[in-house]
């Protein structure tokens, strides 16, 4: 019998170590660099208010450890330049060019905007950094990439088997942010008393669709809202770790953040946590959708019509098709045929006639 310590030990090992394919990986950093293109994308309307010559935020003194180099670029016009790094740095990410570069480029550009106006974002923003940190640490561009096709074009859409251990720091993730969001909510007067969603979609500033009366002035309604939406972060954050569960609570959480982002402005933040959700497709499924994206790309390829080259004319001349004289029916029928010649040898087609003389 295996001693309990060397279960635990296997386990361990197995959990973070064991080779499994990088599919997830690249399905993560696909989705995390398209979704970092369109959040430095955002910044274009706000990058000259904000941190421009007389922009409305000024310089701050950071505290010791902090950095951002937003304090080197802030009201000149470089911070045109560090915003052009961090879009080309996501489009590198998304794919697959120079990936871990990418990564490091998106993660600073992340750090130092964020970090230079921390009022002007939220959650949603912090996890964007964060996610650019792990894809830092994880083998991104080993397959389905730039960087996969420079090495070997002929293994594109193979994917090669990694020890997840930066994945499953993505998965850890996951879970603190909801079980950490539960325990601060417990601590909350209007989540315990079931009043807490009843107030937030009442907050004109962040509201988007307008939620009717009858649900925000119902005790009930509201209670079934506050506390469902507690039990849902609790399982989405404990269940996770259960393949039977998995999908469901997943699903939940798709569900929970959808009505969020549909009723509250809260920037990128349903969006990317849902892109972490990735963290935990299988890695068989992540394949098989990769592969699909494959598929489909070839078959429209293969369906894309090849134009013939047309003949050039000179201008102005017109091309007319020669007259031919009406066919005779009887010299038609006393024609011989002419030969038909087939590649490596010679066939002479003749009529029946020709052919009875040639015999005799």
């Amino acid at each position: 019998m295996t001693p309990p310590w060397t279960r635990l030990r296997n386990g361990w090992d197995r959990f973070w170590f064991a080779p499994q394919s990088t599919a997830p990986v690249e399905v993560l950093r696909i989705a995390f660099g398209f979704l970092a293109t369109l959040w430095m994308l955002s910044l274009i309307p706000i990058l000259e208010p904000f941190f421009g010559h007389e922009g409305a935020i000024p310089v701050r003194e950071l505290a010791p450890g902090v950095w951002t180099l937003f304090t080197l670029v802030q009201g000149s016009p470089l911070i045109w330049v560090l915003w052009s790094a961090g879009v080309l740095g996501a489009v590198a990410l998304t794919i697959g060019f120079r990936t871990r570069v990418a990564a490091l480029v998106v993660f600073v550009v992340m750090m130092s905007v964020s970090r230079s106006a921390p009022l002007a974002f939220n959650a949603g923003d912090g996890l964007l950094r964060v996610i650019a940190f792990y894809l830092l640490l994880m083998p991104a561009g080993s397959a389905v990439s730039v960087d996969r096709w420079r090495a070997d074009p002929g293994r594109l859409w193979t994917f090669p088997r990694r020890a997840p251990w930066a994945l499953r720091l993505a998965q850890i993730q996951l879970s603190v942010i909801y079980i950490s969001t539960v325990w601060e909510k417990a601590a909350g007067g209007a989540w315990r008393d079931g009043t807490a969603v009843s107030y937030a979609v009442r907050i004109g500033e962040v509201s988007r669709l307008p939620v009717p009366s009858f649900i925000t002035n119902s005790p009930l309604l509201t209670e079934l809202a506050t506390y469902g939406t507690v039990a849902a972060e609790l399982a989405i954050g404990v269940l996770v770790w259960n393949r039977a569960a998995r999908p469901w609570v997943l699903t939940l959480g798709v569900l929970l953040h959808l009505s969020i982002e549909l009723t509250l402005a809260v920037g990128f933040f349903s969006v990317t946590i849902v892109t972490l959700y990735l963290a935990f497709l299988p890695p068989e499924r992540a394949e098989q959708v990769l592969w699909w994206v494959r598929d489909r790309l070839t078959r429209r390829r293969r369906r894309r019509p090849v134009a013939a080259p047309a003949a050039e004319e000179e201008p102005g001349e017109r091309t007319v098709p020669e007259a031919r004289e009406p066919s005779d029916p009887e010299a038609e029928s006393t024609r011989e045929p002419e030969p038909v010649l087939v590649p490596g040898r010679s066939v002479t087609a003749c009529s029946g006639e020709s052919a009875v003389r040639r015999l005799s």
